[in-house]
């Protein structure tokens, strides 16, 4: 498992020097004019790979990769605490191959279990075990507090409520694109 240094440890936050980088090659790209909105982009995306490896420390003690808790939290979301592997990709965005070797990884540490299908025994669901349930019960209130503590510390209750329209609204926008 790969350790990450702190978060506040001043190489982890690439912004500034990714936007000048960016700004330099779109310059000489287009002859001059600025980054304009894809500065955005560029500081969403950083922001993006942050809170992963942010996501990657808090699960390293418990040996679970963020693309494993995902997997689990999706299956403990199912009826029946049961879906097949397609499933699983639909839910996590995963493709099936990186899916099936998410699922080879759990199913190998003992918190998910390969389950026949009650009704076409040629497929196979995938369950999560006590120990995974176990797990998933310890580990997700720990996310959900150092979640709360973070945007607590970084944005007011208002500042907090906007972001999350604006990024409603984000969202939106882009689903309609696609």
């Amino acid at each position: 498992m790969r350790h990450y240094p702190a978060m506040n440890h001043p190489q982890r936050n690439h912004s500034t020097r990714s936007i000048a980088l960016a700004e330099r090659a779109h310059n000489r790209a287009s002859g001059g004019g600025g980054l304009g909105d894809i500065a955005i982009y560029i500081l969403m995306r950083s922001c993006n790979v942050m809170m992963a490896e942010r996501l990657g420390s808090l699960l390293a003690p418990h040996d679970l990769s963020a693309l494993g808790y995902i997997t689990m939290m999706a299956l403990y979301s199912r009826p029946e605490n049961l879906a097949n592997p397609s499933e699983l990709s639909e839910a996590t965005g995963e493709t099936r191959g990186n899916m099936t070797r998410i699922c080879d990884e759990l199913v190998d540490k003992g918190w998910m279990r390969r389950v026949p299908n009650v009704e076409d025994r040629r497929r196979v669901d995938l369950s999560l075990t006590d120990s995974g349930m176990a797990l998933l019960n310890e580990v997700a209130p720990q996310l959900r507090r150092n979640a709360d503590d973070f945007y607590k510390r970084t944005f007011a209750k208002s500042e907090k409520a906007a972001l999350l329209q604006l990024l409603t609204q984000f969202s939106e926008a882009l689903a309609g694109e696609l």
